[in-house]
């Protein structure tokens, strides 16, 4: 049997990788061989850890490349050395933390211009999605809390997909975004790590405006029938296909869960497989298969979707009654709802900013008129639960106007 062919990778979670910081370093200690293991001379490695937490504190410029290329001499006569299977094993540890992320390429990066002994000067960051993609974080240090995990590799799929131009992340909001820490009995990311990884980002995205994202045609809405009628070509000569009675038992099962009598789900239509037929027989072209398995499977997540979304309407809590409000001291008492788990509310600062002009104007003083809070329009949050509560906000303001107006502002 075998894998149907669509795209099945899929992001893997920026785990923390065995990286290592310039204290690591600091503070490795190795083990003298005993008599018929092979040693290293203590004075050659001691000089170039020392070049390697230079370069984790970006005083020096060694690469993964260096490290794997580096000899030691045996230890002199007399002297004990240190054992080279650890000195080894560090040194693994050290290449891969120097490759294994764009901030610690960055920090190696040969510094450019007339100072080149600054590190302000090094060359600006070209991040690439294949470098968002791979990222990898620390884990915090024992005693800290570190960002959420999901919410961290939820933003680096936005962040992939507005460098591929598919999104509109902008490098303001990178900047402004802000994490939750991870939950009780979860390690989390490192915050300085991701920090400076979104340094990275930020600039990236000011040198290099993101291209517009493109909207996405959509399929028509796929029927029963249509499954039904679906016919497949015979492989090109040479190739076995499809065993078609299992393509076409499972298209049967698609019909039926499309007419509501089956139960099939996007991930199952993702996995399937069909065996081969036998040696000299052609079944269904795969690639044809194929295609139109993944046009099943994302009307699937569609439908799945719109469930999920018709649920979270029906099971949101009910909003909280905006009450009137007529001075400063009571908007600044008012307590907005969050949004939703599953809803991306009014980005904070915004709204908070247009309160306060708000509130300075019901107090007789210069502030927002009515016409200027009318024509306000915020922007989203960047993830869901966060942010205000749009449908509040939204009865909120045009009370909010009404009551300027009333004033004559």
């Amino acid at each position: 049997m075998q894998w149907a062919g669509h795209d099945t990778q899929q992001r893997q979670p920026a785990h923390p990788a065995p990286l290592l910081s310039a204290q690591d370093v600091q503070a490795v200690a190795f083990h003298q061989p005993v008599p018929g293991q092979l040693g290293y001379d203590a004075d050659q490695v001691d000089l170039f850890i020392d070049r390697v937490e230079a370069t984790m504190r970006s005083q020096d410029v060694l690469t993964a490349e260096d490290v794997r290329r580096v000899r030691f001499s045996e230890p002199p006569p007399g002297a004990a050395g240190y054992l080279a299977d650890e000195v080894d094993t560090f040194l693994d540890l050290v290449a891969d933390t120097l490759r294994s992320t764009p901030q610690r390429r960055q920090a190696v990066a040969p510094a450019q211009g007339a100072h080149a002994t600054s590190s302000a000067l090094r060359p600006p960051p070209r991040l690439t999605p294949e470098d968002v993609r791979a990222v990898r974080f620390h884990k915090p240090r024992p005693g800290n809390r570190g960002y959420h995990e999901g919410e961290i590799d939820a933003f680096l799929e936005r962040i992939e997909a507005t460098l591929r131009g598919r999104d509109d992340l902008t490098a303001l909001q990178v900047q402004e975004i802000e994490f939750s820490w991870a939950g009780k009995g979860q390690i989390g990311y490192d915050e300085d790590d991701v920090d400076t990884f979104l340094d990275l980002v930020v600039v990236t995205l000011e040198r290099t405006p993101p291209t517009p994202a493109r909207p996405k045609p959509k399929s028509p809405p796929l029927t029963a029938r249509e499954v039904r009628a679906v016919a497949f070509s015979k492989p090109p000569r040479g190739r076995r296909g499809y065993l078609e009675t299992q393509v076409d038992k499972f298209l049967d099962r698609i019909a039926d869960t499309l007419l509501g009598q089956d139960d099939l789900t996007p991930d199952d239509v993702r996995n399937v497989m069909f065996s081969r037929p036998l040696i000299g027989r052609r079944g269904y072209h795969e690639g044809e298969v194929d295609t139109f398995l993944s046009r099943v499977e994302e009307h699937l997540r569609g439908e799945l979707a719109r469930k999920e979304k018709a649920v979270a309407r029906a099971t949101r809590p009910p909003l909280p009654r905006v009450p009137q409000v007529s001075s400063w001291k009571e908007l600044r008492a008012l307590k907005l709802p969050s949004a939703g788990p599953n809803e991306r509310g009014y980005r904070v600062a915004q709204v908070d900013r247009l309160l306060e002009e708000i509130g300075i104007s019901l107090d007789g003083m210069l502030g927002a008129t009515a016409a200027e809070v009318q024509g306000t329009k915020f922007a989203l949050s960047l993830l869901n639960g966060q942010g205000y509560e749009r449908r509040f906000v939204d009865q909120l303001v045009p009370q909010l106007v009404s009551e300027l107006r009333r004033r004559g502002r």
